[in-house]
């Protein structure tokens, strides 16, 4: 359980990493749909941020899930 837990720790500060990178992109372009991205990359940003507090635990579920989320919110956001 600890080597599951040390590897979701290091996938998600990479992703942390590469997510606030691209929000940092898009704050800087003139898009449309600028505000709603922002706001999802947000709300990705926190998720891991709970499991860290405890609030949502990490599930066989979360670790399909969550990058599936990222990588659909990371191509919506290159097609804009």
């Amino acid at each position: 359980m600890m080597l599951i837990r040390m590897l979701l720790l290091a996938f998600n500060v990479a992703v942390v990493t590469y997510l606030i990178y691209r929000l940092l992109q898009i704050y800087k372009s003139d898009g449309d749909q600028k505000n709603w991205n922002i706001g999802i990359g947000i709300f990705l940003l926190l998720v891991p941020i709970t499991m860290l507090f405890g609030f949502i635990k990490p599930t066989p579920i979360y670790l399909f899930l969550y990058p599936v989320a990222i990588s659909l919110h990371l191509y919506l956001i290159r097609n804009s």
